[in-house]
């Protein structure tokens, strides 16, 4: 369940405050013992606020955080899910909650869990078996490089204290969903693509670093590809709109992450000589329909003769492997922050 409940975590874990709308009447549940949200709060010494997007209400104190959602019976209090008998719900401009949660926040206090850093990455070397990549005029597939490179860098994040995983190992043919999905099952914190480039124009070169840019996708069609890929006992557990609203706020925090991810590495490349372009955002597919934070990084132009001649270079692959792997260290130096600000993993 705890891969389940991390899912919903970060669904809860983003809403914020806004103004409650006018709602449908509704009858208070039989045999129930409920009360109204304030004078909940104001009892147990709480604050709230109420996503109306969502139906998302959130209590807090100084060492409470209580999130629930209406017509739900699940609660999250303290980084940990517990099962209420009766749901709360939304009446007359008033929210009420069940009485029993009292006795949970009286009796169970879990410790409040706060990842403090990223641990788990997944590299992805572009291309390969079937699929070359692009060819340098002098016949270097792109494939070769982005494995080459990826397995160099495996070895320096993983003497940084990382859990890395690649999507392949050797020459072999993957489809861009099966690159993704490798990456949710490995329940990653960040995946990076790794690719080479190529232009017409031979004298195009330099680094280039993408995430997923707003602009470039369809909000309604990639949530409704992402919502399908919940396990089947969540899928049960929700309707459709629901799993929408749960993929929503787990995009928003990932596209946050993604984009600062794409800004460390930049930084770095520049301060290490490199040629590098701002970040940039795009619609690859492995951006698009990632189940977590991703980045591709395009690591030069094939077709420029200077940096075809690096890229075959081991040790200028090395210097590319020890520029992301900083990077990456710089991403996780602010990871809490983001982590605070976007919501729990």
């Amino acid at each position: 369940m705890s891969k389940h409940f991390l899912v919903i975590l970060v669904a809860l874990s983003l809403c914020g405050c806004v103004t409650i709308p006018k709602r449908v009447t509704l009858p208070l549940p039989p045999k129930a013992k409920f009360v109204e949200v304030s004078k909940f709060c104001k009892k147990n010494g709480l604050t709230y606020s109420y996503n109306t997007l969502d139906d998302v209400v959130e209590l807090t104190s100084k060492d409470k955080n209580i999130r629930l959602l209406l017509n739900s019976l699940l609660v999250y209090y303290n980084g940990r899910f517990f099962r209420l008998k009766n749901s709360p719900f939304y009446r007359e401009g008033r929210i009420f909650i069940p009485q029993e949660l009292e006795d949970i926040i009286l009796k169970k206090i879990p410790k409040i869990f706060v990842p403090l850093a990223i641990k788990r990455i997944v590299i992805d070397p572009g291309h390969g078996g079937k699929d070359p990549g692009a060819i340098s005029p002098g016949g270097i597939k792109e494939k070769d490089i982005n494995l080459r490179i990826a397995k160099l860098l495996k070895r320096e994040l993983e003497k940084k204290g990382f859990i890395v995983y690649l999507t392949r190992k050797k020459d072999i043919y993957l489809s861009l969903q099966k690159r993704v999905e490798i990456a949710k099952d490995r329940r990653a914190d960040l995946f990076i693509s790794i690719h080479a480039n190529s232009n017409r124009n031979c004298r195009v070169n330099g680094v280039e670093i993408y995430y997923l840019s707003p602009k470039y996708f369809n909000w309604k069609k990639r949530l409704l590809w992402l919502s399908n890929y919940l396990p089947p006992d969540l899928r049960g557990a929700y309707s459709r709109h629901q799993r929408e609203i749960i993929w929503r706020n787990i995009c928003a925090k990932n596209d946050a992450i993604s984009r600062q991810a794409a800004h460390c590495l930049v930084a770095i490349f520049r301060e290490l000589g490199f040629k590098v372009s701002y970040p940039k955002g795009a619609p690859f597919y492995v951006l698009k329909y990632g189940y977590v934070p991703s980045i591709l990084v395009e690591v030069g132009y094939l077709s420029n003769s200077r940096e075809e001649r690096l890229l075959k270079n081991p040790r200028y692959q090395h210097q590319i492997a020890c520029a992301i792997a900083l990077g990456v260290s710089s991403l996780n130096r602010q990871y809490p922050r983001l982590v605070k600000r976007y919501g729990n993993r």
